[in-house]
This record gives structure tokens, sequence and C-alpha cells, in this order.
């Protein structure tokens, strides 16, 4: 038996080898795939202000409310900026300290040191957990899990001592939970689950103070239905219909359930089935086989039946028998899930542990565990930027387009447009009516000067999607550059028509108003971007010229104060606002702007600046 001491020894090894498995995503960048929407490119992240943060609570990312979960990035941003090793760091100690309530979990609901380790180390290193870590995106999952786990372990002491505080505790640590995730919702089950682990039995009167949890969770999920169902993430019967989708809910059980002591084949998406084959319909098999040894075991031990039902009920609602979203398959479903069976397997190796066979064990289980780190120190690396991902996917599934357009997108990003356009074409051999990839291609044919190939580009996928609002926003762009002012507008309005929220085809409109004198629209269109994002300079320097030209000075002013408070290096917004305070007679602010222009690089007239020096 371990003392204290030397079972918190064992838990500082357990988080030692959890962190240094996952260490190499400290390296990693972020990802074009949902960073982009919730963290790099979302204007509530990008400061931490009361109107941001109400933002957040009020409103979704990509058709999902996760408000405490954007909280923590805008957090992260105002202390560290985008800096991406600082929220790979944060996510680390995230799943530690998950890791370490899995353990402490395990324990207080009277498990040996045994049991507990064993879960807990397998919950720490397995590979499935990859995608919940190495994934900025995927804070949702580690922050859920530890208010999941501390809601857990608070009911768990309020189930032995009775003390309301710690019923309380535990409510209010759920709510936390559903704010950074809507999986939590699973979590009154496994409160029952507790109450039948301690009483040895179901009873209704377990029910009863459970019902402010099964409020809060049916409240949450019928909110978040309507959220996907508005965002058009769910998918149910639209392409299988729903008695096939039966089994496609399990054969995906059946694949968590294996991959969860034989991680095969890992993935960052695993496409939904073009055919539902004999192996889905086989899986039925394999589930009510194991239906039917739980139910055997139950009537000798209560730890299968907990176990089981854990899983089970973490994962019942993810198995897409109403399909949401691109993949039937995520890594990131099984994150608490996996406790469930951790916990089987840890109760059924103690008893080789006591026998002859310990010593067996412990160089199998040595050998296991290593391995397990190996695949997830290896998986880890995968992340590490978007191409590293993207190749991985492609590697797997060769004909998944959306793979080719985010490859696509990592490489126009890093300028390297002739793989962009290498990748953009592939997609398009495959999917000859993906109008994205066309107007993606059209992009990076554009910045190497392909003008011709690029508008017959846009033009195709206009043709096959006519209100395509970044198509519509870039061929307007496109006449904008050629001062083709008319036809500019013509296909900005469409596409700000199709896409009110569409920052780039407000940008673009409003050039388009200024450039032809209209700076009232331009300012208008200024002004509904800021909207959107009001902290972006070069949009708040562009109303602030509209301004200057209306003779709204002071606006101006206002308008060039915060944009050279975002991005005080850009030496045109102080040469802007020097214009306009000389004409406010306020001269020496003038002076002082334009000689701080010609210090970023500004070339100044020398009659202009000889002006306000004899002012």
């Amino acid at each position: 038996m371990l003392n204290k001491r030397k079972e918190w020894f064992l838990v500082g090894f357990i988080l030692l080898v959890t962190f240094v498995c996952f260490s190499p995503s400290l390296k990693s960048d972020f990802v074009n795939w949902d960073d982009t929407d919730n963290i790099t490119t979302n204007p509530n992240v990008a400061h931490l202000t009361v109107q941001n943060i109400s933002h957040m609570f009020t409103g979704t990312v990509a058709g999902s409310y996760t408000p405490l979960t954007t909280l923590t990035f805008a957090v992260e941003t105002s202390i560290f900026g985008m800096k991406p090793g600082a929220f790979h760091l944060d996510n680390i100690l995230l799943h530690l300290l998950c890791t370490l309530l899995v353990y402490l979990f395990i324990r207080r609901i009277g498990a040996s040191i045994f049991i507990a380790f064993t879960a807990a180390i397998l919950f720490g290193i397995h590979p499935m957990r990859v995608e919940s870590v190495s994934w900025i995106t995927e804070r949702k999952d580690v922050l859920y899990g530890l208010f999941f786990l501390m809601s857990l372990i608070l009911y768990v002491s309020f189930h032995k001592t009775r003390k309301p505080v710690y019923y309380f505790l535990a409510l209010l640590a759920f709510v936390f939970s559903l704010l950074a995730k809507i999986q939590a919702v699973t979590l009154p089950l496994v409160l029952i689950l507790i109450d039948y682990f301690f009483e040895g039995e179901f009873r209704p009167k377990q029910l009863v103070n459970k019902i402010p949890f099964f409020l809060l969770s049916l409240a949450t999920g019928v909110t978040g239905m309507l959220l996907l169902s508005h965002h058009g993430s769910l998918e149910a019967n639209a392409v299988v219909p729903f008695f096939q989708r039966i089994f496609i809910g399990t054969y995906t059980l059946c694949v968590y359930i294996i991959k969860s002591y034989w991680p095969y084949e890992l993935s960052a998406i695993y496409p939904n089935p073009e055919n539902i084959t004999l192996i889905f319909y086989a899986s039925v098999l394999m589930v009510g086989g194991v239906a039917y040894l739980v139910y055997k075991y139950a009537r000798k031990t209560k730890e299968v039946v907990f176990g089981s039902l854990f899983f089970l009920f973490n994962v019942m609602f993810m198995l897409q028998i109403v399909g949401a979203g691109q993949a039937f398959l995520a890594d990131r479903f099984t994150y608490l899930a996996y406790i469930g069976l951790f916990f089987i397997l840890g109760w059924a190796l103690e008893y080789l542990y006591k026998s002859k066979w310990k010593a067996y064990l412990i160089i199998a289980g040595a050998i296991y565990l290593a391995a397990l780190g190996a695949v997830t120190w290896s998986r880890t690396q995968v992340w590490k930027n978007s191409e590293t991902l993207f190749s991985d996917v492609i590697k797997k599934y060769p004909s998944y387009g959306k793979a080719y357009t985010n490859l696509g997108y990592f490489y126009s990003d890093q300028d390297q447009f002739e793989k962009a356009i290498a990748v953009y074409s592939k997609a398009i051999e495959m999917n000859p009516a993906g109008y994205v990839n066309y107007s993606n291609r059209s992009e990076a044919l554009f910045h190497q000067g392909k003008t011709e190939k690029a508008l017959d580009d846009l033009n195709m996928a206009l043709k096959i999607k006519p209100d395509y609002s970044t198509g519509l926003s870039n061929r307007g762009a496109y006449w904008g550059s050629l001062k083709k002012f008319d036809l500019a507008l013509a296909d900005l309005d469409k596409a700000i028509a199709a896409d009110p929220t569409n920052l780039k085809a407000l940008s673009n409109r409003s050039l388009a108003y200024y450039s032809i004198g209209n700076y009232e629209k331009a300012s208008q269109d200024a002004t509904a971007y800021l909207k959107l994002n009001p902290d972006e300079p070069n949009i708040l320097n562009q109303r602030g010229l509209c301004f200057d030209h209306l003779n709204r000075n002071q606006e101006a002013v206002n308008d060039f104060n915060k944009a050279i408070l975002l991005k005080p290096g850009i030496g045109a917004y102080f040469q802007n606002r020097s214009y306009v305070l000389a004409k406010l007679s306020d001269f020496k602010g003038a002076l002082r702007d334009i000689l701080k222009a010609q210090e970023l690089g500004i070339k100044v007239n020398s009659a202009y600046l000889n002006m306000l020096q004899s002012r």
C-alpha cells in the first residue's frame, strides 16, 4: 500500500509523462481549420473589452455557443498576443489538470491506486487525445472536461457528506462546463451513475436532486440544436436515410471501443462514407455482444456497468445518428467518454497485478504505454501547421476535397502560389462543380499576374453559384483595380446582398465609392464594416479620410486616433491626422504628427512642413 507521498509522486509521474508526450505542440502554429473563425480572425478575441465579452455570451462562433472558451482565447490574446505557443501551452496545462482530476475522481469513488493510475495515464497520453489538446480550437474539450470532472468530484463529496455547499458548487461547475461546450449535457446521467455505483442499484428517488442539472442540459441541448440547424450544420437524413444512420451509429461506437485500446489510422477528419457497407450492418452484432457481456457482468460487478455506461452516456450524442458536420467520426468526441473504458481496463488488470502474472503485466504494460506515448508524440507533430495536417488527411483520404481546399489556403497564405494552384486544380479535377476552388485558384492566379486565367476562374465560380459572395467580391475588386467602377459596384452590391457580413466586400465597396468621390456612401460601408469588426485600423483610417472630405473633422480625428492607437507604426495614419488637425487650426499637433509620419518613412511635402513650422 502506497503512502500519500508516494501516491503523489506517482501522480506527478503521470503528469510529467503526459506533458512530454504533448510537448511538440508547443512549436505548432494555428491551423486554418476553425482556428481562423474561433481565434485569429475573431473580432471578439482581438481585444478584451466589455463589449466583446458581451458579444461572446450573446452570440455564436460558426454555429456553436462556447462563450467561456472564446473568453479564454481573448484573455490569452490580451496577455501574449497572437502567439500560438501560448495557446498550445494552455491547452496542455488544461489537459494536465483534467488528467489529475481523472485520477482524483476515480480515487474518490473508492477505486484503488492501481485502477486510478491505469485510467489516468491512459487518459493523459492516449493518441485519441491529440486532437483535443493539439488543436487550439478544441480548447472546448479540455475546458469543458475540466469543469465536468470538477462537478463530478464535488457531487461525490455531496453524496458522501450531504453538505449542500458541494451540491451547489457541482451545479455551478456544470454551468461553466456547458458554457465551454455543449457536450457537457451528459453530466446528469453520469451523476445517476455515481449514485448507482455507491448504492448498488438505480432508484427513482435518485432523480430528484438531478432535476436542476437535467433542466440545464435540456435548455442547452435544444439551444445547441437550433443553432446548428440555423448554421446549416445538421444533415439529418439529408444524404443517408435515418434507418441507415442507426448503423452508422453502431459502427462508430464499435470503432471508438476498438480505438480505445488500439488507436489505428488516426486522422483529423473521417469523411462520411459514400455507401453503407456490410461492416456497418455487422456492427450491430458487436454492439449487441458487448451489451450482453455488460448485462452478464452486471450480476457480478457494478464496475463494468459503471464504466460501460460512463462511456456510452458521454459518447451517445456524438454517434452521428443525427448527422452534424462533414465527419461521422472524430477523435475529440471521446475525450471524457474513454474514462469509463479505461476504468474497466484498470479494474480487470488489477486481478492480474495481484497474481503471479504481476511481473509480466508490468513489462507488457510498460511496452504498451511506451507505444501509446510514441504514437501521441508523433501524432502531435501532424498538427504542426495546416500543411502537415491536411497532407496527412489527404494521405489517408485522397478523395476528400475539403482537405485540398484547406491545403491550398495554407499555400496561398505563404505566397506559394504555384503549390496553391496545383492543389486547387486537383480539387477541381475531383469536383468540377466546386465553385470555391475556382474562386480560390483565381486569387492565386491574380497574385501571379495571370489576370485572364484568374478572371476565367472567377466567372466559372459565379456561373456555378451566381450568388457566391466571396467570388463576387473578388471580381468586384478586380474591376476596381481596372478603374471600371460601375462593374465593380455592380458585383460588390450583389456580394453584400448575398452576405451582409462579408467584410472584404464592404471594404472593397467603400474603396470603390471613395475612388469615385462618393464619400458619404464610402463612409457608410466603412461604418457597416466597423460594426462587425470595430478594431480594424485600415478601415478606421479609410473612414477618417471619408469624414475629412465631408468636413466632419472631429469624427475624422477620432478615427485616426483609434487607428494610431491600434497600429502606431503606420506613418500614413499620422499624416492623415496632421492634415485634419491643420484644418482645425491645431498647428502644433499637425506639426507633431507630420514629423512622426516623416520619421516612419512618409515622404512629406516640404511646403506643408514649412507652413506648419512658420506658425
